[in-house]
């Protein structure tokens, strides 16, 4: 087969190729002289020219030509032939004859449409040895480098992809471990850890039931725990100034009863004060740029606790309010900045029962929400990346820990049931946080007996219940389980027989009260946005359950009026009557009122929120309550009930507690029952059984809270 010398002089109609100078050479045949216009192009140009030609009239396709011109590398010699094809058309296509000297063939590739004229002494029976040594060794050269190249690409994919199956392997397999750092007697709560990851802070209350702040060495276990405060104060929640030398926290002092903003300098151990605070367990924390604090704190101008900034590098600037000031549907309870300081993560209460999480922008204060329909948060912290956040959170009287993505909102639960107050170890993928676990029952203490009684539980189970209200008409007991794994309404027997599940809503419902003539039970759960919550009706024959007509977000512990046609509870503008014909609700008194109990057809007892004391209400003149038992002896809100007698009531004493009864006739107390501290929570509930002379009331069991250091793969 005849083959065409690569470096063959041709003619294409009036033009001469001739690749040894790379000029193509226009011959004007009309010219006595013979003239003639030599043009020089490119030597890739004339390369793939004379390709064209030695392949006449074959279609000569993109790949060949890149192939043979370019050497394979199509990167290049995509745009490189492009060019090349424009550059010899245009150069043609205006000095030959023909019309178009180079066709496209759609799909395929390029052809020539001129024919060639070669010299006889170009054409040869098979190329000389040098060529095809030559055509051999660029045959290798492109088959090593495309070897090579996959090689190439082969070992690094491999090589990714079993780093990132490594990589992902020893984050599925990294066990979760607990390691508990403390082991002192008392409640160690709200621990943080260093910068340098040495020294672990936190509040504990000791023997004497005063919270104060303790000092621990990690990398001495071994020692004792050194007290940074005094006993003449209370303190119990700290955060480390990002270079480790200070500790900012609220102080209680008792003499003076207040509670001051304070930094402590852990090289002197000197106190300053910086300001006022709320309590000494309220939120706060520091920018990472140690700029300012945020805290929560009630500045006294008329708008409630809230978040508040106080600058640490402007001396006397005055703290400025970051939460709502009018018509606020919630309230900011905790607060987190990012470590890389961009976004503040808030915890926020709508209503009584449900608790939300929001991130701010700290340049734009735009806020994202992250959660919905959450019960009750127990702290919350940053990840490391900045990019997550760990929080705590009760669910049916369950503690437990999760994890959430701030770009895809993604909730994990880590399944560390107790964890509260989780807290991020710097420059690491573990934390620390306070174990808690505690359970509720409803217990029974029979009054009036001749031999000294202990409290009784109504149900020998390992679940939490809590919350009773009894009826006397229908003589069963109303009350709050966790047994479902949700808090569902349940009733049963007073002796704890008989039990009966009465709601299935799997969420969290809450302060059960039966109507006087026992045929419905009234009691909060959370509206369908999860931001704030309605009186719902459950009628015990039917099962039907209705939501009772509010314009209100939020309601208080709802009790019965005396003839059962409306329910009494709290709003924001005070005591309000909600009926159960859908009418709207009436506020019959602007008094903040926690529970009201009526005892009479015009008689309502009630306690006050932010005041102590139990007080007497007449519907008939709502403006002029009366004080039934003094402040001085009555600092209970949600733990007391009346009986024809009298009045059985909670108070709480350093180290213990006890059950007192108020007698109408004589105005005497007299305490029945001391019980450890802790015993009765603060948002418990009492009710008397009068057909056996007895009260029912909730008790909780505390487990001793260490401090523990988590391991856990979801936080790598």
């Amino acid at each position: 087969m005849l083959d065409i010398r690569k470096e063959a002089l041709f003619k294409l109609g009036q033009c001469e190729v001739n690749p040894s100078d790379n000029s193509l050479n226009f011959y004007d045949t009309d010219a006595d002289n013979g003239s003639c216009q030599k043009v020089s192009i490119q030597p890739k140009f004339i390369e793939v020219l004379s390709y064209l030609a030695r392949q006449y009239p074959k279609v000569v396709t993109r790949e060949e030509l890149i192939d043979n011109i370019w050497e394979g590398n199509s990167y290049v010699g995509s745009k490189a032939l492009t060019n090349a094809i424009w550059h010899l058309r245009k150069q043609l296509n205006q000095r030959t004859d023909a019309e178009q000297a180079i066709e496209t063939v759609r799909k395929m590739g390029y052809r020539l449409l001129v024919e060639p004229e070669f010299n006889d002494a170009d054409l040869v029976d098979e190329p000389d040895l040098f060529q095809q040594a030559q055509l051999k060794i660029k045959h290798l050269t492109r088959f090593n480098r495309r070897l090579t190249l996959a090689g190439g690409l082969f070992i690094g994919v491999i090589s990714v992809a079993l780093g990132y199956h490594l990589y992902q392997d020893s984050i599925r397999y990294v066990p979760t471990t607990k390691q508990n750092l403390t082991t002192e007697a008392g409640s160690e709560l709200y621990p943080a850890v260093s910068p340098d990851g040495r020294w672990l802070v936190y509040g504990s209350r000791g023997s004497n039931k005063y919270a104060s702040l303790y000092l621990k060495d990690l990398q001495n276990p071994a020692e004792t725990p050194k007290r940074l405060t005094s006993t003449k104060t209370a303190e119990l929640r700290a955060v480390w100034s990002p270079d480790g030398s200070a500790l900012y926290y609220g102080s209680e002092h008792r003499s003076e009863d207040k509670c001051y903003l304070t930094k402590l300098n852990l090289d002197s151990n000197e106190a300053l004060k910086l300001g006022e605070c709320y309590t000494y367990s309220s939120a706060i924390d520091i920018a990472p740029d140690a700029s300012r604090l945020v805290y929560i704190w009630d500045g006294a101008e008329g708008f409630g606790s809230g978040l508040y900034e106080l600058s640490l590098t402007i001396e006397g600037e005055k703290p400025k309010r970051l939460s709502c000031t009018e018509n606020c549907s919630y309230r900011d309870r905790d607060i987190a900045f990012s470590p890389n300081g961009s976004w503040l993560a808030v915890a926020r209460r709508f209503g009584n029962i449900s608790e939300d999480i929001f991130i701010r922008h700290t340049e734009t204060q735009e806020e994202q929400r992250l959660t919905f329909g959450l019960e009750d948060i127990r702290g919350l912290s940053w990840h490391q990346d900045s990019e997550r956040l760990i929080f705590s959170t009760e669910n049916s009287g369950v503690r437990n820990g999760y994890i959430v993505g701030i770009d895809d909102k993604q909730i994990q639960p880590l399944e560390v049931e107790g964890m509260s107050y989780p807290r991020s170890i710097p420059n690491s993928d573990e934390l620390v946080y306070s174990n808690y676990i505690r359970d509720y029952h409803v217990a029974s203490f029979a009054l009036e007996q001749s031999i000294p009684t202990a409290t009784f539980p109504l149900l020998q189970v390992e679940y939490s219940y809590r919350n009773p209200d009894y009826s006397s008409i229908t003589q069963r007991i109303v009350y709050v389980s966790n047994e479902t794994g949700f808090n569902e309404i349940w009733s049963s027997d007073t002796d704890g027989s008989q039990r009966r599940q009465h709601t299935d809503l799997k969420r969290r419902v809450a302060y059960p009260s039966w109507s006087h003539d026992g045929t419905k039970v009234a009691f909060l759960a959370p509206d369908d946005k999860n931001e704030g919550n309605k009186i719902h009706v459950l009628d015990m024959k039917t099962s039907n359950i209705s939501i009772l007509a509010t314009p209100y977000l939020d309601h208080n512990r709802p009790s019965w009026g005396w003839n059962d046609e409306m329910v009494l509870a709290s709003s924001k503008d005070g005591i309000t009557e909600f009926y159960l014909d859908n009418r709207l609700p009436k506020v019959i008194s602007p008094i903040d009122m926690r529970l009201g109990k009526m005892i009479a057809e015009d008689k309502l007892v009630f306690t006050l929120l932010g005041k102590n004391g139990l007080w007497l209400l007449s519907l008939a003149s709502p403006e002029q309550p009366s004080e039934l038992i003094s402040a001085n002896h009555f600092g209970e809100g949600y733990n007391w009930v009346a009986t024809d007698k009298g009045v059985y009531f909670r108070t709480s004493r350093s180290g213990y507690q006890l059950i007192n009864f108020w007698r109408f006739n004589t105005g005497l107390i007299t305490p029945i029952l001391k019980l450890p501290s802790g015993s009765i929570p603060r948002s418990g509930a009492m009710t008397y059984m009068g057909s056996n002379n007895s009260l029912l009331m909730t008790l909780s069991r505390n487990y001793k809270r260490d401090v523990i250091k988590l391991q856990h793969k979801l936080l790598y």
